[in-house]
């Protein structure tokens, strides 16, 4: 039975008597069922609908459908829309942001819809790009595929919007603010207003962020007319993750030819995420590769599935000169994005090339000239975006300090981001070392197929795939990445959660060549029987206690012993398969169900830790006694956004936490005037700022405690509080550019001089706004 034959069977499988209908409008049902999905999920959570259907019509009209005309022209459409869309909106995205760039920097931000218009005029009205409105080759997939990804974005749909973002819920309608929030929010709106630029805590100095994300954020504020509130907190995160998972399921289509891989990395992609349904889980979205709480890392999730696809077909498969364009433009969304995306990329390119040249005996120059492109974007990314290395330095296995238990376990207390090499407890006691080994094993079980994805080359057919080698070598350059990396709050976790559809395609592709040339029968017993051993050994797993003793030795015990359990079963589940394997027919598939059973670990996990919340009370929404504003510091802000000019400067007391007296030590996360009022301050919280970054470790503080790397600037916003003069706010309007000051009481004394200093223009319990005159 040849490929083909075997996708069609296994297609009819699937969908009896859906395959039959894969035109019209029964073809485009499974997509409206994502549609319908999404508004739900946005007007449960009080989006309007007129914002869903503006955002709708601006990421469909000037993202995604200039993004795949492009697509087609510079190289070739999939056969189908659902991936043309995928891989069309990384592309759209990439010409957008050359766009807002070019507008803002001009001053035109408003006339930004231009932009994606003179491509859809262009391909209108030019009669040799015309043909690119349609798929010249169409190759459907099956049905099963179409309804299968449209299952997985719904779920996922459902998900984000009922789960997260219900629980993140921007002011007024909640009060209490994971600090992440406003600083993104800040970045956007100062990519509303300059380029390149400016660090909104702290006027004039530039930003060293990878902004991408907040950029194209921008450019959806100048179109549309939304509010930048809205876009961040509710409308940004679901087209961007739907693009992802298509480009993901084409990525794995293209690298294995079996279309039932993209399946796959949807399920891989989506199953972490449904958790987020139940009322009582842990909202705190960190763990998986979309994320609202870095928009960053969604981004760089899908232009890395997007440039894979690129990189590959220019290195490996069929690809002309246009498609080094579209690998470019993507790559730099990715470098501006992450700078976890190029080393991943860089990573497949040189094992790959170096593959080549070892099985060739010669230089591989497509290869070499490939990696020089991307090893520029790299530079020229870090230099213009990235700017800074966050407070990172270099210690191997540094994640494990990040891993629950490990300081009780180790009893290695050392500061993330700070220290030698080596991870101190690997060079610690007997225990310090059992305990290192049983948190890094639970890691890798966490993580497994993130892992799988490595046996690529045990598979002698692939081993002589150059494709394979490149996976290979992306997989590693995110471990290593993971593995070498020490920073203060567990960033190097980015390489694993970027790399997530190099990992979906390569264990899907394993998976389809150990079941290749087997009847569909067996792939589908195959298939569900792999994926429901994992779910039930994971859920084993859940139940065990996890309460730990007193002793070093039993709080170890209690980290090995789920880790223990999966080894357990899985080990008497190889037992069994070795013992009915050539009954059942079921020879040389081991590998294959091996696989499935990792894919389904995380449905298994996902189900029993739901269970367990599920009895328990849910709040709705995210809860902090420390981390909330006042209505008054809100309306404050309001007024501020409302009345300042897009590029005035304020004064404010409102560099630490809110509510924390500004002192030495506190917590410099406060965001409130560049967050939700959307104005650079002369300084607000520098916690994030590479400077604040850099003093990580001193004194054996955590970077968010460390005194302000601008001393001089708390020196002059002291005094404009609490002891004015006329030559000071002088002072400050003319060489700062400061044209207003936010005093809020709680957060430290204000002069009453300010009141003859300045003319009050908002006052509402503890906080007052002052102009400042033109001296």
């Amino acid at each position: 039975m040849d490929d083909k034959q075997q996708v069609n069977e296994v297609g009819q499988a699937f969908t009896g008597p859906l395959g039959a209908a894969r035109t019209g409008m029964f073809a485009a049902l499974p997509w409206l069922v994502v549609v319908l999905a999404s508004a739900v999920g946005l007007l449960a959570i009080d989006v309007p609908l007129t914002a869903i259907a503006r955002y709708t019509a601006y990421f469909v009209g000037c993202v995604t459908l200039p993004g795949i005309l492009l697509l087609r022209a510079a190289w070739r459409s999939t056969g189908n829309w659902a991936e043309d869309a995928g891989l069309g909106a990384a592309v759209g995205i990439a010409w957008q942001l050359a766009g807002w760039a070019l507008f803002t920097a001009l001053g035109w931000q408003q006339a930004l819809v231009v932009w994606p218009a003179l491509i859809l005029l262009t391909f209108a009205l030019v009669p040799a790009l015309r043909r690119h409105w349609r798929i010249a080759d169409p190759q459907p997939l099956p049905s099963a595929w179409s309804w299968g990804l449209a299952g997985c974005l719904s779920l996922l749909a459902l998900a984000i919007t009922m789960g997260v973002m219900a629980d993140h819920s921007p002011p007024p309608a909640s009060l209490s603010l994971y600090p992440d929030m406003p600083y993104h929010l800040s970045i956007v709106n100062e990519l509303l207003r300059s380029v390149p630029p400016q660090l909104p805590q702290v006027s004039g100095e530039a930003l060293e962020y990878h902004w991408f994300s907040h950029a194209d954020m921008a450019g959806a504020v100048d179109i549309t007319g939304l509010s930048p509130v809205l876009v961040l907190y509710r409308l940004w995160l679901l087209p961007v993750s739907f693009a992802a998972v298509l480009a993901a399921a084409a990525f794995a289509r293209q690298v294995s030819g079996v279309w039932w891989t993209g399946l796959l990395a949807g399920l891989t992609y989506v199953v972490p995420q449904l958790g987020f349904l139940v009322p009582a889980w842990p909202q705190l979205d960190l763990a998986g590769p979309i994320s609202l709480l870095s928009p960053s890392e969604s981004l760089a999730v899908l232009a890395l599935a997007a440039a894979a696809c690129f990189v590959v077909a220019i290195a490996h498969r069929s690809g002309g000169q246009g498609v080094w364009a579209l690998a470019l433009a993507v790559a730099i969304v990715g470098g501006g994005s992450k700078p976890t995306v190029l080393p991943i990329l860089l990573g497949g390119v040189g094992l790959s090339a170096l593959f080549l040249l070892v099985r060739d005996r010669r230089i591989p120059w497509r290869s070499v000239a490939l990696g020089g492109v991307l090893t520029g974007v790299a530079a020229g990314t870090l230099l213009t975006v990235t700017g800074s290395t966050s407070g990172s330095k270099v210690q191997l296995l540094a994640i494990a300090k990040f891993q629950a238990g490990y300081a009780a376990a180790t009893g290695d207390r050392s500061l993330p981001g700070t220290g030698g090499l080596l991870l101190p407890s690997l060079t610690g006691d007997r225990f310090a070392l059992a305990g290192a080994v049983a948190v890094l094993a639970a890691f890798a079980l966490a993580h497994a197929l993130l892992i799988a994805g490595l046996a690529l080359t045990a598979v002698p057919t692939l081993r002589r795939d150059p494709v394979a080698w490149w996976l290979l070598g992306a997989l590693t350059a995110a471990w290593l990445g993971l593995s070498l990396v020490n920073h203060p709050s567990a960033s190097q976790y980015y390489f694993l959660r970027s790399c997530w559809p190099i990992a979906a395609a390569a264990v899907g592709w394993l998976i389809a060549a150990g079941v290749r040339g087997r009847s569909t029968r067996t792939i589908l017993r195959l298939v569900l029987g792999g994926l429901a051993t994992g779910a039930v050994i994971a859920g084993f797993a859940q139940l065990v206690d996890s309460s730990p003793g007193a002793s070093r030795a039993a709080r170890i015990e209690v980290l090995a012993r789920p880790t223990l359990v999966v080894l357990g079963i899985a080990a008497v589940v190889l037992v069994g398969w070795l013992s009915v394997r050539r009954r059942a027919r079921l020879t040389g598939l081991g590998m294959a169900f091996a696989l499935l059973m990792v894919v389904g670990l995380p449905i298994g996990t996902a189900a029993a830790q739901a269970l367990a919340a599920a009895g328990k009370p849910g709040s709705g929404h995210y809860a902090s006694k420390v981390w909330r504003i006042s209505p008054d510091e809100l309306a404050g802000a309001d007024w501020l956004a409302a009345n300042a000019d897009l590029t005035d400067v304020v004064v404010s007391n409102t560099y630490c936490r809110p509510g924390e007296p500004p002192r030495p030590g506190c917590d410099a996360r406060g965001y409130l005037v560049s967050g939700f009022a959307g104005r650079r301050t002369l300084l607000e919280g520098w916690a994030y700022t590479s400077p604040g970054t850099a003093l990580n470790g001193v004194n054996g503080r955590k970077y968010f405690y460390q005194a302000s790397p601008w001393p001089d600037r708390v020196a002059l916003i002291d005094d404009a509080l609490t002891n004015p003069t006329r030559d000071l706010l002088d002072r400050l309007r003319t060489q700062y550019g400061v044209r207003w000051i936010y005093a809020d009481a709680r957060n430290g004394p204000v002069s009453v001089k300010l009141d003859e200093l300045a003319e009050a223009r908002f006052h509402q319990d503890q906080v007052r706004v002052y102009e400042i005159a033109a001296p």
